[in-house]
């Protein structure tokens, strides 16, 4: 029996339990729904932003491939451009090389040959200033009764001029082989001092019997060698003319008188006229170094 009322006891207490959880559920049942149809709106919405996206995205890539095809035409020529620009770089580059190659070993060459000529006008400066205080002084000691200093001319002359070059050297040496001492030198003219016109006369005179019949001091036997080797040529020294033609070499000793004269200037520039002239001389003057 009382396990009879206990089971009743259960059975009501369930049925209790049963009733209050459906009207629970039931009560609950509007808001369910409310929150599945909100959750419906929030799918809803979410497959209308997914669309939204998918379609902003096709219209990105849409006007991304329709700018990349307007800006490709302008990309191209950019390359084009910077392509031009390069291969105009790149002839600038070329032509300054060129230009440097050419020009600058010009530009230096005419640099050292103006600093040469300045070198040489310094030097041709200094030279007649040291000329000019000498005649000075030797102005000064003739004041005080000392003798005048002796002066004589020469000239050295070739056909053609750069012939000369090689006469230079033992022209000079000549002049020096007879105490004779350069106070100035101006293009193919030489002043001389350091031996009178009338011993030079007596030495030129002594030198053209020794030639004909021994042999000339080295320095003479040189500068006749170096005038065989020109074409046309005059050196002179007070006295002695010595000429060189295409036909012969002679060597004359002129009379002191006749260096007074203008047209014994003129001699020095036609080596045919001077040669001439040359052959009128008396033969104690006259020698054929040929």
């Amino acid at each position: 029996m009382k396990v009879i009322l206990v089971l009743l006891c259960l059975a009501i207490a369930g049925r209790e339990l049963y009733l209050a959880f459906d009207r629970r559920r039931r009560a609950g049942a509007p808001e369910i729904a409310d929150i599945r149809t909100q959750l419906t709106a929030l799918k809803d919405t979410r497959d209308e932003l997914e669309h939204f996206r998918s379609a902003q995205r096709e219209r990105l890539e849409r006007l991304t491939a329709e700018r990349t095809a307007e800006l490709a035409p302008l990309a191209a020529g950019q390359d084009r451009l910077a392509e031009s620009l390069r291969e105009t770089d790149d002839r600038i580059g070329s032509l300054v090389a060129q230009i440097n190659d050419r020009m600058v070993p010009e530009v230096n060459e005419r640099l050292n040959t103006q600093k040469a000529a300045l070198e040489r006008l310094t030097a041709d400066v200094a030279a007649l200033r040291a000329h000019l205080v000498a005649r000075l002084d030797q102005a000064v000691a003739a004041s005080l009764g000392a003798e005048p200093a002796d002066l004589v001319a020469a000239s050295l002359t070739a056909v053609p001029a750069a012939a000369r070059a090689a006469l230079a050297g033992p022209f000079e040496r000549f002049l020096e082989r007879y105490g004779l001492w350069c106070e100035l030198a101006d293009g193919d003219r030489y002043y001389l001092s350091g031996r009178s016109p009338r011993g030079l006369e007596r030495d030129f005179l002594e030198l053209l019997t020794a030639r004909a019949a021994s042999g000339a001091p080295a320095e003479a036997e040189a500068l006749l060698t170096a005038l065989r080797g020109t074409a046309r040529a005059t050196a002179q020294v007070g006295p002695l003319l010595v000429v060189r033609t295409p036909e012969e070499l002679l060597c004359g000793v002129l009379p002191l008188a006749e260096l007074r004269l203008p047209e014994t200037a003129a001699l020095l520039d036609d080596p045919s006229r001077a040669s001439a002239r040359l052959r009128r001389l008396p033969a104690a003057r006259l020698l054929n170094a040929s």
